[in-house]
């Protein structure tokens, strides 16, 4: 049997629009658990749990997972500007560039072997290659222009570029950050949140899979750039 502890039933008792505000990733976790933290926000997560008919015990796990990771991202925010961007070009942007192309190949051979029997089939490789595209300009206009300004903004040098001010770029950045979160909520439409059919061939089943991990990256990957470096640019450029 375990023991809970005086923490887990603080935050059992506390509303879910609460913990949310407090911690936006919360949301991600209700949202797989459909939990409503909008309009029932005002609910305690131990009462939101028995509404959704699910066990808190399991919601807790996950959060206590999101609060490990919470230790790891409080040492990314202490790192000076250019080592947090080569942790992102190292972890997240390879990782792009690695599932991109599986990505891909799979929604090609999933085209090819089931396009013209299932109506989903095409319009996935579509949008897979939407995103895919999106995101490859993206991580070049970082790393060839954005990137190398903020290196040089952290390093005390004059940034002199034909950008203007460090914001401009910075918000093309979390403009094209938006349009992938668009995407990616088309895929959830699709994929019946990545969701594989009982009928689903292995390569179906892997794609939907790769899709779930490369979407949790990429949200990590958004949220670094986003709530971390970006701020921390704009901070240097005041």
């Amino acid at each position: 049997m375990s023991l809970t502890t005086q923490s887990d039933v603080s935050l059992s008792e506390q509303g879910v629009g609460q913990l949310v505000a407090k911690d936006f990733r919360y949301a991600h976790i209700f949202s797989q658990f459909g939990i409503d933290f909008c309009c029932g926000g005002g609910r305690s997560l131990a009462n939101a749990c028995n509404k959704a008919n699910i066990e808190l015990s399991d919601v807790m796990s996950e959060l206590k997972k999101l609060e490990r990771t919470g230790q790891k991202e409080d040492a990314l925010n202490q790192l000076p500007v250019a080592e947090l961007i080569d942790y992102i070009e190292a972890k997240h942007h390879s990782y792009v560039r690695e599932k991109s192309p599986l990505l891909v190949e799979y929604s090609q051979k999933m085209v090819r072997a089931h396009g013209e029997h299932y109506a989903e089939i095409k319009p996935l490789a579509g949008w897979i290659r939407a995103l895919v595209d999106d995101l490859t300009p993206h991580l070049m206009k970082e790393e060839q222009i954005l990137f190398p300004a903020i290196r040089a903004m952290g390093s005390g040098e004059t940034v002199n570029a034909c950008f203007g001010h460090i914001g401009n770029p910075i918000n093309a950045m979390q403009h094209e950050h938006d349009d992938a979160a668009r995407i990616l909520e088309k895929l959830h439409e699709l994929t019946n949140d990545f969701q594989p059919p009982e009928h689903a061939c292995t390569t179906w089943r892997v794609c939907y899979a790769t899709l779930a991990e490369f979407e949790a990256d990429l949200k990590q990957h958004i949220h670094l750039e986003n709530n971390i470096l970006f701020p921390k640019a704009l901070a240097l450029a005041n």
